[in-house]
């Protein structure tokens, strides 16, 4: 596989990423909860500011998701719709390294997206005189990165086997629903059937948790909380690759079978 049509690819992603204004009216918007935490602070209300501080990081990860669906959803059926793959197939690049390309330049958008978030978070921490417990904090982005790795490829998958629409859709329901799921489901499980509390446990494989990589809460009251554990954070890890690789494969699979 060659590598650099692989990172020409990547690198279109990224610039087309950055070129999208929904990013920067999102963070325009976090910047203004931010300044909601000042009044907070201003009215004395200092118990409040960890709260509303945890909201705002909690919304700057949505909004990172929801940017990647609509980013990796839109990747390869526009490729299809204006046919500028065949031109981009014709080059010693293999289906693979395509799609590699694609998922590589998926990612950057998504650290260029978050960065922009956590610049803004990290300011109106220091603004607000909060501490950032820095390893719990780090943490919790190298998690979030795994996080929107998974939902790429799965968006990846979604778009080559569904109308572009349609896999926005079901990416973000999906997205919505892995966030709440294990919630749900553990309250839900007491009171299930045999066949129903089944029925759970089959989806729960199937489902990425994806609430597993949301350490804004800790990542907020870090007083509180220790840092994850080596093993934590490499089970993590390795969760995240299963259905990284279980999505890619489906979504490459999809690809070679397609006409061009």
């Amino acid at each position: 596989m060659t590598v650099k049509p692989t990172l020409l690819i990547a690198k279109s992603v990224l610039i087309e990423a950055v070129r999208r204004r929904e990013v920067y009216a999102v963070v325009l918007v976090s910047t203004l909860l931010i300044g909601l935490v000042m009044t907070v602070r201003f009215f004395g209300l200092e118990g409040l500011s960890k709260f509303y501080r945890e909201i705002a990081l909690k919304v700057m990860g949505i909004a990172t998701a929801l940017t990647v669906v609509v980013l990796a959803s839109r990747q390869l059926p526009r490729e299809f719709e204006t046919r500028t793959i065949y031109p981009l197939l014709a080059k010693p690049i293999s289906r693979t390294g395509f799609l590699l390309g694609k998922l590589l330049g998926v990612l950057l958008g998504a650290g260029f997206c978050f960065a922009l978030f956590m610049a803004v978070f990290l300011a109106g921490t220091w603004v607000l005189g909060g501490r950032v417990p820095w390893v719990l904090f780090l943490q919790h982005v190298y998690l979030q990165m795994l996080m929107l790795l998974v939902l790429a490829t799965l968006c990846f998958w979604l778009s080559m086997i569904l109308h572009l629409d349609a896999a926005i859709t079901i990416g973000v329901l999906l997205f919505l629903l892995a966030a709440t799921f294990t919630t749900v489901t553990s309250t839900l499980y007491d009171f299930a059937s045999p066949f129903g509390r089944a029925l759970i446990v089959g989806l729960t494989y199937v489902i990425p948790q994806l609430a597993l990589f949301d350490l804004s809460e800790k990542a907020v009251h870090g007083e509180a909380w220790e840092p994850l554990r080596l093993p934590v954070m490499a089970a993590l890890t390795a969760y995240a690759a299963v259905y990284t690789v279980i999505h890619f494969s489906l979504a490459l699979l999809s690809f070679r079978r397609r006409s061009l």
